[in-house]
């Protein structure tokens, strides 16, 4: 459980370096992919929704001092986007790419969309289809075509915790 922690933490702390230093370069239509939503979403698909939830949280809260202006905003949306994705690994086969490609499309739309909403909610600006067509959805098929990446590395890591586990429980 502490390596897990470890590694959790190692790969979050990566994932943040290159989206706020690399992926800067690697902009298509103004648009960068979030890292961060990738690996909960892949986590949260493989391992559930405790863990998804504890490493969405997590991520948020890194996301919330790097980006954020308020602590804890992105870390709830975190939080909850994790429980969300991660209740639902039960009914599907969790190793299949188009899952993750579906759940990626579908949680970086919905997760942007709440961050725009929450954001520009005391503004009184709601226009919502100008950010849906310019950021919200170029940025969920991007994050869609990179999670394909994230989630080949997550699942060797999940394999790899498996693996521990059953040894463990051997003795």
């Amino acid at each position: 459980m502490k390596l897990r922690i470890l590694v959790y933490a190692f790969f979050l702390s990566l994932l943040l370096m290159l989206q706020s230093t690399l992926l800067s370069y690697v902009r298509i239509y103004n648009v960068k992919p979030n890292l961060l939503i990738i690996f909960v979403i892949c986590v949260a698909l493989l391992r559930g929704n405790v863990e998804g939830a504890s490493v969405g949280f997590f991520a948020g809260l890194l996301l919330d001092m790097a980006f954020g202006k308020l602590l804890g905003f992105y870390s709830l949306l975190g939080f909850y986007l994790g429980l969300a994705v991660g209740s639902v690994n039960r009914r599907l086969y969790r190793e299949n790419y188009l899952v993750v490609i579906f759940f990626t499309f579908a949680a970086t739309t919905l997760y942007e969309a709440a961050v725009y909403i929450l954001n520009n909610f005391m503004t009184g600006s709601m226009e919502l289809l100008v950010p849906l067509t310019l950021k919200i959805l170029p940025e969920a098929v991007y994050n869609s075509i990179v999670s394909i990446l994230v989630f080949a590395v997550v699942i060797k890591i999940n394999h790899r915790f498996e693996e521990a586990g059953k040894t463990a429980r051997k003795y």
